[in-house]
């Protein structure tokens, strides 16, 4: 800017009506010293006659103080000089408004300032009215911390893990729970974000979790507190016995559970008697049947051998020995003292081992394209367990550890699984679902899967690494034993912070025993393997000896691959065919990776 400009701009009005579009031009005669200065002067004068600010001194947004810029007070474009009260003293006085442009309006809110309802007029509180205020101030301003609060749950009865207004959730009662205990104030009680929920992992309507990860601000030392109690201690007073908090741990502003989790680990237990074949009379155990068949020999060529396998054999044993016209459940009650061989066992695990690596996961999930991206995830290790007898009812369990996991993925993968076994088709149909081919996998019940738990490796190196180098200030007395104290952050690992008893006795008395008991009552699987056996349509054309993925059982582009083609037949003897339950909570996925 030239001196000419400057010079003009210093000398313009500073009255209220000196707004950058109505001042008057200053090419309209000759600028001299002396009316550079009398416009000077008539600034500070205005400035001593505008009301004192109520704040300190260095507290106050005037010229001389904010960013430490001294020409921001006076007059002229670019110098938020006089006129409107605002950002860097534009009313030429003090730098608030406070209600009008500096007027006697601005002033006599400003005295008001402060005043609560209550308050004698002198500002003084008086009456128990005013007492409640400055609790309530009092309470409001309890510090809050950022943490990682660890938690277990069984989620029957829940709809999903993730906090949904008006529908019961696992959050929703953490939540709710904490409001209780103090460690969320009133103010934010209404309003999960005001705290910053978030998560490691979703849950489906139903799943379990021996641990999973919140993040959220916390008051740790609610005033409600007994000196001697623990925070988890007091706030499971307020959660159901099927939900608990492990612990609390602090952790840093930009913690994020979701997107620091290296892998998470799962678990599904299902009973072993689902591995066993259809009911020969059944529709699916017919087009098993035709599916087998070899053509008859020609021109004298030997006649292919019939297709066998430990699961065919061990099948057509169990279904000899039932009378052909048996109840439903006379079947399920027959299938409970079956137990599996090793070498069907040894085919469900080369089955599972399939999906380990990096694949195109779309058919496993929903709403989904193959050309989306997100669908491509990471399958660490897959595994199944020695067979368990509980109740006279042999169990097996299957670990999932994978990087992250989309919505419905881990049910329909064991539901495939199920389906594959049973019917005795190759482990060469798993790579088939990875390609375009759009089909129909039916997901398995919730009851069965385990969110064991999410982990954070590259997390847990880093907060020890900063942790060593605090301990090395410290003993350089470069850190006091408090600053010390508060910069700590423990890891996020349930062996060194001593919960693995506690989650382990979780397990076995809230989730293990609780999930069997509702399978023993309900026969939750075995009412879901009777709605598929007694399926017509072309939907799962796929379960054949080959492992491949004909053309009949392929989804075409506008087709719901959620919803089977065929028909539903009537169920064995009476039994009425029941369809899986509709138990997704809104949004609810296995987790958010």
């Amino acid at each position: 800017m030239s001196s000419t400009k400057r010079e003009a701009d210093s000398a313009a009005p500073a009255g209220d009506s000196a707004t950058p579009s109505k001042r008057p031009r200053t090419d309209q005669g000759p600028k001299t010293a002396a009316s550079t200065l009398a416009a000077t002067e008539s600034n500070i004068n205005k400035t001593q006659d505008a009301p004192s600010s109520p704040f300190n001194p260095k507290e106050t947004d005037s010229p001389s103080v904010r960013g430490g810029k001294k020409d921001r007070g006076g007059g002229g474009r670019g110098k938020r000089g006089n006129g409107r009260g605002g950002r860097g003293g534009r009313g030429g006085g003090d730098s608030r408004s406070w209600g009008g442009r500096n007027t006697g309006k601005g002033e006599a809110n400003m005295r008001q300032w402060g005043k609560k309802e209550g308050d004698s007029e002198g500002g003084a509180p008086t009456g128990e009215g005013a007492k409640g205020d400055d609790d309530k101030d009092k309470k409001d301003k309890l510090p809050k911390r950022k943490v990682a609060a660890l938690i277990g749950y069984n989620g029957i009865n829940y709809k999903g893990s993730q906090v949904n207004p008006g529908t019961e959730t696992i959050e929703g009662e953490v939540f709710k729970g904490l409001v209780k205990a103090g460690a969320i104030s009133e103010d934010n009680s209404t309003n999960h974000q005001k705290v910053s929920l978030a998560r490691a992992a979703r849950t489906d309507a139903g799943v379990h979790a021996a641990l999973n990860v919140l993040s959220l601000k916390l008051i740790l030392h609610p005033p409600e507190m007994p000196a001697d109690s623990s925070f988890a201690d007091w706030v499971n007073q307020f959660l159901p016995p099927a939900i608990r908090l492990w612990t609390t741990v602090r952790v840093q502003g930009a913690f994020d559970p979701r997107k620091l989790c290296d892998q998470r680990q799962y678990e599904y237990t299902l009973p072993t008697h689902v591995f066993l074949g259809p009911k020969p009379s059944s529709e699916m155990g017919k087009w098993l049947e035709k599916a087998r068949s070899t053509p008859p020999a020609v021109d004298g060529a030997e006649p292919q051998p019939p297709i066998t396998s430990p699961i065919i054999e061990a099948s057509a044993e169990f279904w000899s020995s039932r009378p052909e016209k048996s109840a439903f459940s006379e079947d399920v009650e027959a299938k409970k003292k079956w137990r599996i061989s090793k070498e069907a066992l040894d085919q469900a695990r080369e089955f599972v081992k399939a999906y380990e690596g990096s694949h195109n996961y779309y058919n496993f999930t929903v709403g989904k394209d193959f050309r989306d991206r997100s669908c491509q995830r990471v399958m660490r290790k897959l595994d199944i367990s020695e067979p368990f007898v509980v109740n006279d009812t042999e169990y097996v369990s299957v670990s999932f550890l994978g990087q992250s996991f989309m919505l419905h993925q881990i049910r329909k993968m064991i539901g495939l699984t199920i389906l594959a076994v049973r019917s005795s088709t190759p482990a060469s149909l798993v790579p088939e679902t990875f390609g375009p081919s759009r089909i129909h996998i039916p997901k398995a019940p919730s009851l069965g899967l385990l969110l064991l738990e999410p982990q954070y490796i590259e997390y847990n190196k880093r907060v020890t690494e900063a942790n060593s180098k605090l301990e090395d200030l410290h003993k350089a007395d470069r850190l006091s034993e408090k600053d010390l104290a508060d910069q700590r952050r423990e890891p996020l690992d349930t062996k060194g912070l001593g919960l693995t008893d506690k989650i382990d006795e979780f397990k076995k008395e809230h989730v293990y025993k609780r999930m069997r008991q509702v399978e023993e009552d309900e026969l939750t699987f075995s009412k879901w393997l009777n709605y598929l056996d007694v399926h017509i349509g072309s939907d799962f054309e796929y379960l054949n000896p080959k492992g491949v993925i004909p053309a009949s059982a392929v989804y075409k582009k506008g087709e719901n691959p959620e919803r089977p083609r065929g028909i539903v037949a009537d169920a064995n003897e009476g039994e009425p065919a029941l369809p899986p339950s509709d138990d997704e909570g809104a949004g609810a996925g296995e987790d958010d990776g």
